[in-house]
């Protein structure tokens, strides 16, 4: 089938005013890989009719929310069809007594956010680009952020999904209330598994009040290892944070400038939040500000309202907090939070190797450190395997150090140099057998996951 007649079918479909074709596609390519069309469902019954044409035709399909993950992922063997998920955005049942609610895949987590509040209530994720990302993107890819530490994984939010598979069947797992779910958890195969099993269409999550108060401690160090000194005592302590981060000197000072606060060059910087009835809060901020002036915090102070807002959006959406130069690699290692900062300190020698400068925001207490490779186009585009080279010297040294390495974003060129996932042991046979029974085509999402899946 060509171009124009999957245009017409797909038109058939959702009406022509929500098909793409030629030209107009060029924005969706997926590692420089245009697709032959977009496409932009409805509903249920749209999105299903649409995979049952990609079945039938063995077309590879993309699915995609706004796009802020679409940098993850192998280099896809096929790109013939991008599905978008954009008009699926409602908010489909929310019961503040059950602290739960059903969204469609393609709302906004900023628009989930801003429902949720009138109640009261939130939902705990914070991942990169959280202005612009949707729920079923977070899922898809299990994205987390500085929330992670207190309330857990996007994985361990999840009560409830359903899915649209390849062959457009429609399923659903799990329940639309905590206590109910039970047995087989067959709803979290699909989160985190890059759209490689099915499309999500709805999720039901579990909620949080919002605590009356939150605020947060900012503590400057001369070096890692006194920053590190300090996260170790706050995480051995009885203080309950709702994030805890840690920003390398470069980092400490992009973010500072987009937030607003004085963190002066050279710094390495801990930012801790609490959140809680106002008593708690103020001892715990008090308790967390003697912890670090002990282990040598070289200044701090207390952020509070609109500027704490201002903080936490320039940590979770860092690079853009730095006009320093362009990220050229952008990866994430899980390693022992006792590893943090000498993870932190090998990728920077690795990168200055490279004429590079490396920056590092951590979720410290999960072990989660985000490295950010950044420097002018001269020095990156003039040997992309050095720098494929480069992250393979990291990975093996976090493996040799019981961790591992993802690639979060990197040009076609470094990606086809190196493995974007790393190892994944004896899980990649079971992750194979599960996508023959879930896609034995191999239509959806083709060469992006572990194992080229």
């Amino acid at each position: 089938m060509g171009p124009t007649q999957l245009a017409q079918r797909l038109a058939g479909i959702v009406g022509a005013d929500h098909v793409l074709a030629a030209e107009s596609c060029v924005p969706y390519a997926v590692d420089d890989r245009v697709p032959q069309a977009v496409v932009f469902p409805a509903d249920a019954q749209e999105l299903s009719e649409v995979m049952k044409l990609a079945s039938s035709e063995r077309l590879s399909v993309v699915p995609r929310g706004s796009g802020t993950k679409v940098s993850l992922g192998g280099v896809p063997a096929r790109v013939d069809l991008v599905v978008g998920l954009t008009r699926l955005k409602r908010i489909i049942d929310h019961e503040p007594g059950d602290l739960t609610a059903t969204f469609q895949a393609g709302i906004l987590l900023r628009e989930v956010q801003a429902s949720l509040h009138r109640s009261g209530q939130f939902l705990p994720l914070d991942p990169a680009g959280y202005e612009r990302a949707t729920i079923g993107g977070i899922l898809a890819t299990n994205a987390s952020g500085p929330w992670r530490h207190r309330y857990g994984t996007a994985r361990d939010l999840v009560i409830g999904i359903r899915v649209v598979h390849a062959d457009g069947t429609i399923t659903k797992g799990g329940a639309k209330v905590v206590k109910s779910v039970s047995g087989y958890d067959m709803n979290k195969l699909y989160v985190g598994s890059m759209g490689t099993l099915g499309i999500i269409l709805e999720a039901t999550v579990r909620l949080y009040p919002l605590p009356a108060v939150e605020r947060t401690w900012i503590a400057l160090f001369p070096t890692g290892q006194e920053a590190a000194g300090a996260l170790a005592q706050i995480l051995h302590s009885t203080i309950v944070c709702t994030r805890v981060e840690l920003l390398s000197s470069v980092a400490a000072h992009s973010v500072g400038r987009k937030a607003g606060c004085d963190i002066p060059a050279g710094t390495v910087a801990v930012a801790v939040s609490v959140g809680s009835v106002p008593e708690a809060v103020e001892s715990q901020i008090a308790a967390i500000r003697t912890l670090c002036h002990q282990e040598r915090a070289v200044a701090g102070f207390l952020v509070e309202g609109s500027a704490q807002d201002s903080l936490w959006n320039a940590i979770c959406d860092f690079p853009s907090a730095s006009s320093d130069g362009r990220c050229w690699v952008m990866l994430k290692a899980s390693v022992l939070p006792t590893h943090v900062i000498d993870t932190v300190h090998h990728a920077e020698t690795l990168a200055r190797n490279l004429g590079l400068e490396s920056a590092a925001i951590s979720e410290a207490g999960c072990g989660i450190v985000r490295l950010y490779w950044m420097g002018t186009p001269d020095v990156a585009e003039r040997d992309p395997i050095a720098l494929a080279k480069g992250v393979e010297d990291l990975r093996n040294w976090v493996v040799r150090h019981d961790g591992s390495l993802v690639i979060q974003s990197a040009s076609p060129a470094i990606k086809a140099d190196t493995d974007v996932w790393g190892p994944v042991g004896n899980a990649l046979l079971l992750m194979r057998q599960l996508k023959q029974q879930f896609d034995s085509r191999g239509c959806l999402n083709p060469g992006r996951f572990v194992g080229k899946i």
